[in-house]
């Protein structure tokens, strides 16, 4: 009796465990169902790993990090087809939920793989995605396989969509912002200010009062702000945010590798660090090549400071320094 109560017991042991695996796979698939329909609007594209040049072996001892492209093109209408006016790496660290952004000037004087020395924005008008991702792979000794664009009316939207930023203007920056707008209201005053869509883009544009150089930190500054707000959204936004924005996102990433990041995002362990080419600690210098302008540093120096900077956690204002003063390197930070 006591034989056949224990039989019994393990076969309701057992039912109750399958049902109970069952109910959990079956609620897996419904939220990754969900999670597939949410990103259905995405301008999903294909690239050939074949053909990016991909340095392998950088991530030996940081296996977490995922490396992305990201370009904003001067293309309109919803067309992702331009030149990359922005250039930025994202970096993710998916142990530490570290992100680190480096934006390269777009004036930046490369060699772009079948075209010889040019700029760097150029690669993306002569080969889309696939070509200024192998082009930064090449010129920066990196291992990007994946990316993301949008062009300027789709971040005006984003940014709309967000609710706007805040930003410090100068009375320099609010002329221009208003010079190259492009659609809305103008900027009517400088000092902490509020930028809707159209204002913001026009701000990441400016670069005729200083540099290139300053282009770029205006851009991570953007980002920036952008980057603190989707911090502070409702979990429960998350999915009319992805519904949203899918559409108007450009990105080779499979929904996988897109959950995987939003795991890290979810985290609430996520810091952000920005830099960008050129900077403050590389020599660099304008120069007009066949009756061109272009922005001409070491790139194997460049390359050495950025794989210190996303591998080993070592700021460029630190690089080339000892170990024990890296420490008191300056880091812009976001907790």
């Amino acid at each position: 009796m006591r034989t056949e109560k224990k039989k019994r017991l393990r076969r309701l042991y057992f039912r109750t465990l399958f049902i109970t695996l069952g109910i959990l796979v079956a609620m897996m698939l419904l939220a990754y169902g969900v999670f597939s329909y949410l990103l259905g609007g995405l301008n999903r594209t294909t690239l050939d790993e074949s053909k990016l040049s991909i340095h392998t072996g950088l991530s030996q001892n940081n296996e977490k990090i995922t490396n992305i492209a990201l370009f904003g093109l001067d293309s309109r209408n919803h067309d992702y087809v331009g030149r990359s006016d922005a250039i930025l790496i994202a970096s993710i660290n998916g142990k530490t939920g570290q992100v680190k952004l480096v934006s390269v000037a777009r004036d930046t004087y490369v060699t772009v793989p079948g075209y010889g020395r040019t700029k760097i924005n150029h690669a993306y008008a002569y080969g889309g995605a696939e070509l200024a991702i192998q082009t930064l792979n090449e010129n920066f000794r990196l291992d990007i396989t994946d990316y993301v664009s949008v062009n300027f009316d789709s971040l005006a939207t984003v940014i709309d969509e967000m609710g706007g930023i805040d930003l410090e203007i100068t009375e320099e920056e609010r002329y221009q912002i208003n010079a190259y707008l492009l659609e809305g209201e103008p900027l009517r005053e400088s000092g902490l200010v509020h930028l809707n869509g159209p204002q913001a883009v026009s701000y990441a544009r400016i670069r005729k009062i200083d540099s290139d150089a300053m282009r770029g930190q205006r851009q991570r500054n953007v980002l920036e702000c952008l980057f603190e707000k989707a911090k502070a959204i409702n979990p429960l936004e998350y999915p009319s945010y992805i519904r949203k924005f899918a559409p108007l996102v450009e990105t080779s990433l499979t929904n996988e590798e897109i959950l995987q990041l939003a795991a890290v995002g979810a985290s609430g362990k996520v810091t952000l660090q920005e830099d960008g080419f050129p900077n403050a600690y590389i020599y660099s210098e304008g120069q007009t090549i066949g009756g061109v302008w272009y922005y001409v540093y070491d790139l194997d120096q460049a390359a050495d400071m950025l794989h210190d900077f996303l591998y080993e956690d070592i700021p460029f204002s630190q690089y080339g320094k000892p170990e024990e003063n890296a420490a008191d390197g300056e880091m812009v930070e976001s907790e």
